[in-house]
C-alpha cells in the first residue's frame, strides 16, 4: 500500500491559512489575553516563547492582579492587600498557590468529622483564621520543596545516579536488575537530599509542616460505609486502610511517599485547577494514586481486591513499595525530630485554633454579627476509599452462608 505524503506549504500559504502566531499579535492584545488567564494558563504561556515570557515579565504589574482575580473570583480575603500595596510579580502569583491551599484545608476541614463539626475548620473569608493559614501555607511550601527534590533526581540521567560501573553493566547482562538498581539508588539519593534540606530547615517551618500534614491526613477517608462503584478500595498498606489517616501522618503508608513525590500540585489540581463540575475531578487524587501504585503491572483494583486476604498481604510491587514506604517514614520521622530541637512550645494539633474560633463564633452570634460568606463549598475536598476489610468480611460471610446452605441441602437428601 502506498504511503500518504503531505506537501509542505509555502511560507505565503502557511501565513495565509494559519494567520499570525500568538506572539506576533500586537502587544496590547497580548497583554489583554494574558490578563484574562488563570494562574496555570499564564505559567504555561510563559513557556511558549521568549517574546511572550519577556512581555509577561515587563507588564506583570498590570497582568498579575487581573490573573489573580480570574483565578480566585470569590476569594476576597486571599487577595486583600496586607502590609501595604503588594509588589505584583510572578513570585507574588506563585505565593497565592500555597495560601489558597491553606485556605481550602482550614476551611473544608470542618466537614472531615461527623460529630462536633463546630470545633473544626475556619471559613476562608474569616480573618480569624489568618494565623493558622500562614502556618499551613508554610507547610505547603515545605512539601513543595520535598517534591521538587524528588523531581530533580528523577530528571537525572541513570549514569548520574548509579554509584559504580558494575551497576551500569547490569543494563546488558540483567536488564530487570539494572532497572531496579536505578530505581533504588534514585530513591536513596532523594532521601539523602531531603535529609540535608531538613537539617538546614528553620525549626518553625518544620513545625508548620507537621501541623499542615496533620490536617492533610484528614482529606483521605476510608469507612465501612463507603461502598459502591464510586469508592475504590484502599490497597496501599499492610493494615489495609481502616487506620489510613494515622498511617499517613506517621509515614507508614505508601501513600505518604506518593504525596511527598507529587507535592502540592496533586491537591491544587483537584481542589482548584480542574473544573469541579467534571465527575473525574473529585476522584483525581484517588485515581492518580491507584495508577501509580500498580505502575506497569496494569492490574485493576477490583481484580486485586477479589483475592485480598489481610492475613496474607500480597503486594504486586512489594520490593519497590517497601523502599518507598521506608524512606517516607524516615522523612516524616526526621521532620518530627527537627520540631523537637526548637526552644518554643510546639503544638502539633491544630484543634486549639478551631476551639478558640468556636468560642469567637458563639460570641459573634450572641452579638448578632453575621457569619462570613462561604466561598469554597464547590471544592471537591475529600479522597474517599473503600475499606478492603469490609469487602473481605463480606466475602467470608457469603462463603460461610453458602457452606451452611450446602450442608443443609445435603442433610435433606
Amino acid at each position: 500500500m502506498s504511503s500518504l505524503t503531505r506537501q509542505k506549504p509555502s511560507a505565503n500559504q502557511s501565513r495565509h491559512t494559519d494567520g499570525p502566531r500568538f506572539d506576533e499579535l500586537p502587544e496590547d492584545v497580548l497583554i489583554l489575553v494574558c490578563s484574562q488567564c488563570r494562574i496555570d494558563e499564564l505559567f504555561a504561556l510563559r513557556l511558549t516563547s521568549r517574546k511572550t515570557r519577556s512581555l509577561i515579565t515587563e507588564y506583570i504589574g498590570t497582568i498579575a492582579p487581573s490573573v489573580a482575580r480570574s483565578t480566585f473570583a470569590l476569594d476576597d480575603l486571599l487577595l486583600e492587600p496586607r502590609d501595604g500595596t503588594p509588589a505584583y510579580t510572578i513570585d507574588w502569583l506563585k505565593g497565592l498557590i500555597p495560601q489558597q491551599l491553606a485556605a481550602i484545608l482550614v476551611d473544608r476541614h470542618r466537614f472531615s468529622h461527623d460529630i462536633a463539626q463546630q470545633r473544626y475548620g475556619i471559613p476562608a473569608e474569616d480573618p480569624h483564621g489568618n494565623d493558622l493559614r500562614v502556618r499551613i501555607a508554610n507547610g505547603w511550601r515545605v512539601l513543595r520543596r520535598l517534591s521538587q527534590i524528588s523531581q530533580e533526581v528523577y530528571d537525572l540521567n541513570a549514569k548520574c545516579v548509579l554509584k559504580s560501573t558494575t551497576d551500569l553493566a547490569w543494563k546488558v547482562v540483567h536488564p530487570s536488575r539494572y532497572k531496579y538498581e536505578v530505581f533504588r539508588q534514585r530513591e536513596d539519593l532523594i532521601f539523602r537530599r531531603r535529609i540535608e534540606y531538613i537539617r538546614d530547615m528553620d525549626v518553625e517551618m518544620a513545625k508548620d509542616y507537621r501541623v499542615m500534614f496533620t490536617l492533610l491526613s484528614s482529606v483521605f477517608r476510608t469507612a465501612i460505609a463507603n461502598h459502591g462503584d464510586d469508592h475504590k478500595p484502599w490497597i496501599f498498606d499492610w493494615e489495609c486502610g481502616i487506620d489510613g489517616q494515622r498511617l499517613l501522618r506517621r509515614g507508614n503508608s505508601w501513600l505518604t511517599w506518593f504525596i511527598l513525590n507529587e507535592g502540592p500540585d496533586l491537591f491544587w489540581k483537584q481542589w482548584q485547577s480542574l473544573p469541579p463540575s467534571l465527575p473525574s475531578t473529585k476522584n483525581y487524587i484517588r485515581d492518580r494514586s491507584i495508577e501509580a501504585w500498580f505502575g506497569a503491572s496494569k492490574i485493576a483494583p477490583e481484580d486485586f481486591i477479589s483475592q485480598f486476604d489481610p492475613k496474607e498481604w500480597a503486594d504486586v510491587n512489594e520490593k519497590w513499595h517497601d523502599i518507598q514506604r521506608d524512606y517516607a517514614c524516615k522523612v516524616q520521622r526526621a521532620l518530627e525530630e527537627r520540631t523537637s530541637s526548637g526552644t518554643t512550645e510546639y503544638i502539633a494539633e491544630p484543634i486549639g485554633y478551631f476551639t478558640r474560633y468556636a468560642e469567637c463564633r458563639q460570641l459573634r452570634a450572641e452579638c448578632g454579627i453575621e457569619p462570613p460568606k462561604e466561598v469554597l463549598s464547590h471544592v471537591p475536598f475529600h479522597v474517599d476509599f473503600r475499606c478492603p476489610e469490609a469487602l473481605f468480611e463480606k466475602f467470608c460471610t457469603l462463603k460461610e452462608d453458602r457452606a451452611l446452605a450446602m450442608a443443609a441441602q445435603t442433610s435433606r437428601t
